[in-house]
């Protein structure tokens, strides 16, 4: 008699048969009686163990079945450059994955960071720019160095920067790759969280510099839109839309934090009267305040809080410890427990990156399923080359480690159970 399945392991009749399958039997750590038992194999390597009898007798066979569950490589990861960071800034990627900015030292506090003035003695920042190319992979760019706070967003021409300034006001520039500063706005207004559209298309918030109700300003093609709200309540973090079709916001009144969907007008700019329809807004929050909403859309900066192509946006619930997605007329849904950056790659799944491990998670799953992409906490950045092609990046001690990330066209389409966490 043969069998091969899950090492199963029967009696054999011939003497020299039974002592090779005692034999086999003891190096596997189990002595068996007459009948079958079942034994899993731990060696790294396919084997098969077999006693070779003589014609005509039962056969011990014991078989390694694991490869029937050996994870394929699902993203490829290519290690690119390493690169020193000041310990709690995200860098910002080129839409291309070709450029990085890096805020490598800062002397700036959380409340200067969320929009404080700059203190008496001011503070240090420098920012550098390397090549994430693959022939060119950590080659330095630029380095900008000043009173300059690492922002939300980038774009082909550069990535955004803010400045604030000792009157409380605060200023808004882009900092071009090649290390030159172009400003957006400086004026009598506290200007902060500022985003940046793959078409240039601006969006950042300004309130007064005593204080108060934060606004939220749109600007495109020349054309300056801003949006008000009630008194008590604050526009913040502006996020476009990755289908092109309008923009996020967070709405903070009291500790009510709602998540609005603006939608664009004809001139590309969201209208006035665009939250008035209830299905454009969805409660978040009711013990929120400015802090929450920072921290909600600081895992996803640029274009990873709602990708090219998508009509939804990710953020971090500080509250749940998770991240969720949202879209206009649907219903927030959870991402993985522990789970604190996301990037949605299709309508079907998300790269979610846990403490030690990058997964994909399958939306829309109850019981919620995922699969291990690669060990790490790897936090993704989508690229308008492909969905499937991604920079990522993690801390590595005082460093921040890039990888190009390639997510392969089995993964992408793969239909078979994945594995339930």
């Amino acid at each position: 008699m043969l069998t091969t399945m899950h090492g199963t392991v029967c009696k054999v009749t011939t003497a020299r048969a039974a002592r090779k399958a005692a034999l086999v039997l003891a190096f596997t750590g189990c002595l068996t009686g007459v009948g079958c038992t079942t034994q899993r194999i731990s060696s790294k390597d396919n084997i098969t163990l077999t006693s070779q009898p003589t014609a005509g007798a039962e056969r011990t066979v014991i078989t390694d079945d694991r490869d029937r569950f050996k994870s394929h490589a699902l993203i490829d990861v290519e290690p690119l450059a390493r690169i020193p960071y000041d310990g709690h800034t995200l860098p910002l990627i080129s839409p291309d994955g070709r450029k990085a900015a890096i805020q490598s030292r800062s002397t700036a506090s959380w409340a200067v960071r969320v929009g404080d003035p700059l203190p008496p003695d001011g503070f240090d920042c420098t920012i550098d720019v390397i090549s994430l190319a693959k022939d060119a992979a950590g080659t330095p760019i630029s380095t900008l160095k000043g009173q300059w706070i690492l922002g939300r967003g980038a774009d082909d021409e550069g990535y955004l920067v803010e400045g604030p300034r000792a009157d409380g006001g605060r200023d808004i520039g882009l900092a071009t790759w090649s290390g030159t500063v172009r400003i957006i706005a400086k004026d009598e207004w506290c200007n902060a969280f500022a985003t940046v559209a793959p078409n240039g298309t601006m969006a950042w918030c300004r309130r007064n510099v005593e204080g108060g109700d934060w606004q939220l300003v749109c600007e495109h093609n020349g054309v300056r839109r801003v949006l008000s709200t009630s008194n008590g309540s604050s526009w913040l973090m502006p996020v476009f839309g990755g289908d092109g079709t309008g923009m996020f916001a967070w709405r903070l009144q009291g500790q009510s934090l709602v998540l609005a969907w603006l939608p664009f007008a004809d001139d590309g700019l969201p209208a006035d009267d665009a939250t008035v329809a209830p299905e454009m807004l969805t409660v978040v929050s009711l013990r929120a305040n400015l802090s929450w909403a920072v921290r909600s859309l600081e895992p996803v900066s640029g274009l990873a809080a709602s990708p090219p192509g998508r009509e939804r946006i990710a953020f971090f619930n500080p509250e749940a410890g998770r991240m969720a997605l949202w879209g206009p007329g649907g219903r927030i849904e959870w991402l993985t427990e522990g789970s604190f950056a996301a990037t949605v790659v299709d309508p079907g799944n998300a790269l979610v990156t846990l403490k030690d491990s990058l997964i994909r998670e399958r939306l829309a799953t109850e019981p919620r399923k995922s699969e291990l992409m690669t060990d790490g906490a790897w936090i993704t950045r989508p690229t308008i080359l492909s969905a499937s092609e991604l920079i990522g990046f993690r801390n590595d001690q005082t460093a921040m480690a890039f990888a190009r990330m390639v997510v392969n066209p089995e993964a992408a389409t793969s239909t078979g159970s994945p594995q339930q966490r």
